[in-house]
């Protein structure tokens, strides 16, 4: 068991191998990790088959030596603002540039939205292009707290999908079990006991420890006990119980009076009679309608 943080050398080496290899900068490797599950085999092979449609499609080709530079023989005017003159731009390797304090409300709003803002693109309107660490660093600095917050959101990615880690399942805890190898973490019957909160769980599916039981059998029970959860609320908001057996019944015709439940040893559901003092609505409207007009 470790902390989140202590795996930050793990992803910044595989971070730094791609960046070796495709010959690409940092902050795009980091962004084309997060979209393979932080594995770099699943990456090259991709890579490989398309390098161009691979930058394309996640957003880093302009960064990937594409870059288009922001036309320098004008004034300075920020596209979200419109303020002109201003001092210091930020521009994206798209060519599309901003003020920094446009950038500032940006960089804030999207790191608010949670984990998701590893995935923020451009300011501009309908361009792919990924903000990185870069722009999120230099709009906001690197003691700010939702730039720390971005960090964060990275490493937590990292954690989730990188295929040898899993968050402790004790409630607001925040360590982290990791395996030796890809074959440890999809073995059977792999448990770990959290060092903190001591709650111990499979390291492969995160539910309790259940030998024998296979981790697809844990999780059809637990399918089964959703399903039949999900009957049993329908069950209690749409039938009532009868006053003689107790079993549940659903009224479907007539008044709100039952003359008797007819439930035997044969019967699993009760059958109730209507009561014949009472109309039932239907056959009242039918009644009403031939009533003659005084």
């Amino acid at each position: 068991m470790s902390n989140a943080e202590d795996l930050r050398p793990e992803l910044d080496r595989r971070v730094k191998d791609v960046t070796e290899v495709l010959d690409v900068p940092e902050p795009a490797a980091m962004v084309l990790l997060s979209q393979y599950n932080w594995s770099k085999e699943e990456l090259l092979e991709a890579y490989m088959a398309n390098a161009d449609k691979l930058l394309k499609a996640h957003g880093v080709y302009r960064r990937c030596g594409h870059a288009l530079n922001p036309p320098s023989n004008r004034t300075k005017s920020c596209a979200i603002c419109y303020d002109d003159d201003v001092d210091e731009m930020l521009a994206m390797p798209c060519g599309h540039e901003f003020c920094l304090d446009c950038w500032h409300d940006f960089s804030v709003a999207a790191i608010a939205e949670g984990p998701v803002c590893i995935n923020t693109t451009c300011p501009h309107a309908g361009c792919p292009e990924k903000v990185t660490a870069i722009e999120f660093e230099r709009s906001l600095g690197k003691q700010h707290v939702d730039y720390q917050k971005f960090l964060t959101y990275q490493i937590r990615s990292f954690v989730e999908s990188n295929g040898l880690s899993r968050w402790c399942p004790g409630a607001g805890c925040e360590r982290v079990a990791c395996a030796v190898s890809a074959a440890a973490m999809e073995s059977e019957g792999s448990v770990a006991t959290c060092d903190t909160c001591a709650t111990s769980f499979c390291l492969r599916c995160g539910q309790e420890p259940h030998a024998p039981a296979s981790c697809p059998e844990i999780a059809l029970w637990m399918e089964k006990c959703r399903n039949e959860s999900e009957t049993a609320n329908w069950i209690l908001a749409n039938t009532k119980s009868c006053p003689k057996c107790m079993s549940r019944i659903e009224k479907n015709q007539g008044c709100n009076h039952m003359s008797k439940c007819r439930r035997n040893s044969k019967r699993i559901t009760p059958k109730v009679s209507w009561c014949s003092t009472h109309v039932p609505f239907s056959n009242l409207v039918s009644f009403m309608t031939r009533l003659p007009t005084l």
